[in-house]
């Protein structure tokens, strides 16, 4: 019984995903067309003015400005903080970002200076505690991932942009943006008393975007939050170089162990959003994260464990997610486009947002590109930028969606893959890691050579769980905490 209602909810998310992208398809042929010429060409752009500001000098905001200003085109560069600076985050870069940090240098230049690690061997540890543990590179031919801190990533992205002809401004707190329909201009301001005047504003601020608010843009708060503690280098037991873990009670959510340069260690906690009530994410609440990361430091037998005895853990800190362009009403307007954290490019299974964000980036850059051709830059000239990151991997979102309903009420397709890593190795966990990095999408699962074999996994799990009453391997840290409290 259990195995014929996991199956029909596969096949029903399937049906809705395929009539999804069907929808998008017909929808996108309807629209309007690019208008070819416009009033604002180049000779009408005042001498003090930018063809466009970036707010926001992370990964996406130094993406957009660097490949705007290899163009050719007249660009601002704001960022609120000065470089170094600290930004909360799992510091994994995926593989559909290695091509553009390779036009930029930055990718060359973290390798060489050693500020960059490959993530060669990793896996995953199911709900019921089966896991692996592979080397995924073999497979690929080259590491799906790899780890850097955005100390350093940001800061070389950022300089990068700037080498490349942008003006960066840093300590440049933007406090609002007004338009000039007359001028065809944006005017935005820092808490500085400066000001910049542009023709167009890309919005790269972040998943709480003041920016995108108060404009209008964004419609609510984000429902997503991470935690971050980094782990000394040589004071754990960690030898993988990426595992993630999935504790039962925080479906769809999960912790994640990243392994940097100099042996540090990423320790993340990641809350997805699911269910109806406030902050609700699965069977656990956004407020739960402190709770939820410091206790799988000392009683998740599997965290616990990487880490060690003599682990020294710092200090944890959050940060929000905005998963999927939740509460986005749109991604672009006239003279306006937002991308990054602060449009929502994030995959809602993995909260990964930095290849999202650095891909929607670039198609912003391009679209602006051909603006300034035309002088054109209203809604439907900025349209193609919504097509292409689209395409890219927004259409992703929707299914990365029903897999987070799919994990949280049916675990057993977590232990089910689990299980087929174990029986075919790491040609799975090939699979897995190309579908977690962005390279393939989530529908992959459901090709028959890769779906038939996890149906198969499923019903082994289904058997051994609710036939054979096999003990589950991951007690939660309640039970752990309990055990220990009582000897």
């Amino acid at each position: 019984m259990q195995a014929n209602k996991t199956a029909t909810v596969v096949g029903a998310t399937a049906a809705v995903a395929a009539g999804g992208y069907l929808t998008y398809r017909l929808l996108s042929s309807r629209r309007p067309k690019v208008p070819k010429t416009g009033p604002w060409t180049q000779d009408t752009l005042p001498s003090d003015a930018y063809v466009a500001v970036v707010v926001g000098a992370g990964p996406s905001g130094s993406t957009a400005a660097f490949y705007l200003a290899k163009a050719g085109v007249k660009v601002a560069l704001c960022e609120k903080e000065k470089f170094p600076r600290d930004k909360i985050c799992g510091d994994a870069l995926c593989t559909p970002s290695h091509p553009i940090l390779q036009d930029m240098g930055v990718m060359q230049e973290m390798f060489e200076k050693g500020l960059a690690r490959p993530a060669d061997a990793g896996g995953f540890v199911s709900p019921s505690g089966l896991c692996y543990i592979g080397a995924s590179k073999k497979k690929l031919g080259r590491a799906a991932c790899f780890a850097c801190k955005r100390l350093h990533i940001d800061e070389a992205m950022a300089k990068s942009a700037e080498r490349q002809g942008a003006d960066l401004m840093e300590e440049f707190e933007v406090t609002g943006a007004s338009f000039d329909e007359k001028n065809g201009l944006w005017t935005v301001n820092a808490a500085s008393g400066k000001s910049v005047k542009a023709r167009m504003l890309v919005c790269c601020d972040g998943a709480t975007s003041r920016l995108a608010t108060s404009l209008g843009y964004c419609t609510e708060p984000p429902k997503g939050v991470c935690s971050r503690s980094y782990v000394e280098g040589g004071t754990h037991n960690t030898d993988f170089d990426g595992v993630c873990f999935y504790p039962r009670e925080s479906l769809p959510g999960y912790c994640a162990i990243f392994r940097e340069t100099g042996d540090d260690l990423n320790l993340c906690y990641y809350l997805i959003p699911q269910g109806e009530g406030e902050g609700q994410c699965g069977s656990v609440k956004e407020s739960d994260l402190p709770r939820l990361h410091n206790d799988a430091i000392k009683y998740d037998p599997f965290i616990s464990q990487a880490l060690g005895p003599s682990a020294k853990v710092g200090r944890m800190r959050a940060a929000s997610l905005r998963l999927g362009c939740q509460g986005i009403k749109s991604t672009y307007g006239d003279h306006i486009m937002i991308c990054g954290d602060a449009a929502g490019h994030i995959d809602p299974v993995t909260g990964e947002g930095i290849h999202t964000g650095m891909m929607a980036a670039k198609a912003a850059a391009e679209t602006i590109c051909s603006m300034v051709d035309t002088g054109d830059f209203s809604a439907a000239s900025c349209q193609p930028y919504y097509d292409k990151w689209m395409g890219a991997f927004g259409y992703d979102f929707g299914m990365s969606r029903a897999a987070c309903r799919l994990m949280y009420k049916f675990p057993v397709l977590l232990d089910a893959c689990a299980n087929e890593m174990q029986v075919q190795g790491d040609a799975m966990m090939s699979k897995w890691a190309e579908v977690m990095t962005n390279m393939r999408p989530k529908s992959y699962f459901l090709r028959p050579d890769v779906g038939i074999p996890l149906g198969f996994a499923t019903v082994r799990e289904l058997v051994h769980q609710y036939i054979l009453r096999r003990p589950t391997s991951y007690p939660s840290t309640q039970t752990v905490k309990a055990s220990q409290g009582k000897k």
